[in-house]
Parts: C-alpha cells; structure tokens; sequence
C-alpha cells in the first residue's frame, strides 16, 4: 500500500502536491520491485491510491517522466522507464569503431575503476576479498599453459569473458559506493557492446598480461594500499585500452580478417 501523505508531514507541507505524489509513485516502484517495462497504474487508478487529485496525480507522472523514471506512451499506458546508460546525445555521437571515441570512454573507465580500487583497498570486507580472489583465481585457471612441446589449445573466451567480468565487478562492489558502481557498470556495458559488435567478441591483447593485472590489483586491495590499488586497477584498464585500439586498426586495415 502506498503510503498516504500526512498533514505533520513536516517538509511535505512546503512541496507542491505534484512532488509528493511524484515521490509516493517512486515508492510505489520500489516496494513492488518493478522494473523498466513494467506496466503501471493509470492516471485515474494513482490518483485513488494516493489520495490525490487527478491533476496532481497527471502532473506527477509528467514529473517523472520528464527525469526518465516512467514512460508513457499514448494508447497502451504507463511504463517504468528504461534507465539510460548515458545520455542520447553523447550515444547517438559514439561509433562503436571510433578510435577516439574508444579512447574516451576507456579514459572515462579508468578514472572510474581506479578510484573504486582505491575505495575497495579501505573498504573491502574478507568475504570480498576471497570473492576477488576466486574470481582471479577462475580467470587465471582459464587461460591455457603454454608448452614447447604441444600447442596452445583455442582459450575459452567466453568464460574468460565471464570470469573477467566477476572480477572487476567484485572489486568495484567492495567500493561500497552505489554511485561509482552505477557509473562504471554503464561505461563496462558500452565495452562490451564495442567488444561484440566491433570485434566479433575478441579484443586482443595478452591472457597472461591480464592475470598479472588483476593479481597486481588484488593484491594492493588485500593489503589495503589505497593508491597502489587506484594506480593498478587505472593502468589494466589503460592496457586493455591500447589492446582494443590496436585490434580495431588491425581489422580496419587488414580485410582479409
């Protein structure tokens, strides 16, 4: 049940009806767990649950909607709104085959993830930390050995995908900052969108250079050195960032690949 605005609300007797009903939605959200395309009550049916007028009930929803938390659309209803990773217009810029865009967005990462290892080295519990660690360890069980006197079997690059994956998001988890978190999550998404799209799931670079980044990286975490974790975690992403540069020009100017 949604709870009802009280007249000893406090601040709620300085906000417009419209702020309050726009909040009372957002809880409304948020206690039945919806998420983006959820269908939600009408205008009519929000008005009756929170006790409010239809207007203000009408306003609120535009309230919301114009901040991106529900969508409306004319003739089927209203909807919880798909969160944007970034905005429209810097999205509608970005070419997954930009070399500078790419460059961008990997400055933007590492800026990013080194200062949620430096978080995570002050703050990780040591359930996180064996966490990071078992997500290193199936990383690094993953990558085939090398032998002189047989040949290297095909890595498993999915799974690497997926270990490497844990890893970094444990570790920015163990920043305990939910806005870092949100923030790096999106730019990790926009990767891996360049990842699969730009370079058919593979990019580049060197298997055994990355185990050695994350134990580097761990490892400052572990011992709770803030700024060896920031410069770490700041330098792998800025490895990896030359490595997805150098095999998207070894694609652009090689067609027979």
């Amino acid at each position: 049940m949604v709870r009802q605005p009280a007249a000893d609300d406090g601040v709620d007797r300085y906000r417009p009806g419209y702020s309050v009903a726009a909040e009372r939605i957002i809880e409304y959200i948020e206690q039945r767990g919806l998420g983006p395309g959820d269908r939600l009550p009408t205008e009519a049916e929000f008005a009756a649950l929170l006790g409010v007028s239809r207007g203000i009930a009408r306003d609120a929803i535009k309230t919301l909607a114009a901040v991106g938390r529900v969508s409306t659309e004319r003739g089927r209803g209203i909807f919880v709104a798909e969160p944007p990773l970034f905005s429209h217009e810097l999205r509608s810029r970005f070419r997954l085959t930009d070399l500078d865009g790419i460059l961008m967005m990997f400055e933007f990462r590492a800026l990013l993830e080194g200062s949620a290892a430096e978080l995570a080295a002050a703050r990780a519990t040591p359930t996180e930390l064996r966490s990071i660690e078992g997500a290193m360890n199936e990383y690094a069980a993953l990558v085939p050995q090398r032998d002189a006197a047989t040949s290297v079997p095909r890595p498993d690059y999915d799974a690497l995908t997926e270990c490497d994956r844990e890893f970094h998001e444990r570790v920015i988890a163990a920043s305990h900052n939910p806005f870092l978190m949100e923030a790096t999550f999106a730019v990790r998404q926009l990767q891996r969108e360049v990842v699969s799209v730009a370079l058919g799931g593979f990019s580049g670079g060197s298997l055994e250079d990355a185990v050695s980044e994350h134990r580097a990286i761990f490892d400052a975490v572990r011992r709770g050195e803030a700024e060896a974790a920031r410069v770490a975690a700041a330098a792998h992403v800025g490895h990896t960032s030359r490595n997805h540069q150098q095999e998207l020009a070894r694609r652009m100017f090689d067609p027979g690949e």
